[in-house]
């Protein structure tokens, strides 16, 4: 999903999944928790993500709010669909913008969840050295 940052233009993101254009014939095609799990069970990767709704830092205000809330509501449907949990790690993705108080939230909510693994997400898209930090402290 990282790759989803730097094509936000393209995406549209709503309760259901990712809508993306497909690269191989142009189609919009839906990227769901669950498929997106599934597609990474059959490849056997060693660590696999949750989907994660993807927000720029530059972005403030109700909508990382709302990402933040959708990744806590998407990892319930990511851990149903996850099929080889004693082979391939499942990691929780920390959201909540620059916001300490939303990832406060988003890391006590994927706690409850007893993950292997948690990432910190979000990050790396252009805020100051000093916000990077306070973000990972």
């Amino acid at each position: 999903m990282e790759s989803c940052v730097s094509l936000l233009h393209l995406a549209d993101i709503t309760e259901k999944g990712v809508t993306f254009q497909s690269p191989v014939d142009g189609k919009p095609m839906l990227l769901t928790p669950e498929e997106l799990i599934q597609i990474q069970n059959r490849i056997g990767a060693d660590i696999i993500m949750a989907l994660d709704d993807v927000v720029k830092t530059t972005i403030t205000g109700p909508r990382i709010e709302e990402a933040m809330y959708r990744i806590l509501r998407w990892i319930d449907k990511c851990i149903a669909a996850h099929t080889r949990p004693s082979e391939q790690n499942l990691f929780g993705i920390v959201q909540g913008g620059l916001d300490p108080v939303l990832r406060d939230i988003c890391v006590r909510g994927l706690v409850e969840w007893n993950l292997p693994v948690y990432a910190i997400g979000g990050l790396a898209d252009g805020e100051s050295k000093d916000s990077f930090r306070r973000c990972t402290a």
